[in-house]
């Protein structure tokens, strides 16, 4: 065999005592673990908005249900750490569902806004079901194979976003 300079094998797993240790131990190991708490969880989430200017675009309401949408989230994490207390097993659930997440309320905000053009929407007009439907099956829902853990999510998710 003859190993190419360049060749590179990257690799995503979670980790199993079946795994090698010398596939570890000649290998570059990056571990990605969620901040602990739900205020680490919080002040990362706010970063990440805080990096963006789309939170602050019109209608007002945005701002206050991406707050919701990270409080969420960060409850969702924080449970993981609790298996099998928190969550029945654990979920892959990502920085990549609160993105989402933010994408479907920007867009149902932005129906109701006329486009964002209204400097405030009544609550009234939110679409709060299909707000709470989306993140519930398709989002964060997804996942969750266990209808114990679904109906906690959908709890969480019916006080938040009322």
């Amino acid at each position: 065999m003859n190993p190419k300079d360049d060749f590179r094998l990257f690799l995503t797993m979670e980790f199993s005592p079946r795994l090698p240790a010398n596939l570890i131990r000649l290998s570059r190991v990056f571990v990605f673990e969620p901040p602990s708490g739900v205020r680490a969880s919080l002040q990362r989430s706010f970063t990440q908005i805080l990096s963006s200017e789309r939170t602050d675009k019109p209608p007002i309401e945005r701002c206050r249900l991406h707050f919701l949408l990270a409080f969420l989230h960060a409850i969702v994490l924080e449970r993981l750490r609790y298996a099998p207390v928190g969550w029945s097993k654990k979920y892959e659930f990502s920085d990549a569902d609160q993105v989402c997440g933010r994408d479907t309320i920007d867009a149902w905000l932005d129906s109701v806004s006329q486009g964002g053009k209204a400097t405030n929407v009544s609550p009234d007009k939110i679409p709060w079901d299909a707000i709470q439907t989306v993140l519930t099956d398709a989002i964060y829902g997804g996942r969750i194979d266990n209808e114990f853990d679904l109906m906690i999510l959908q709890s969480f998710i019916k006080q938040l976003f009322l």
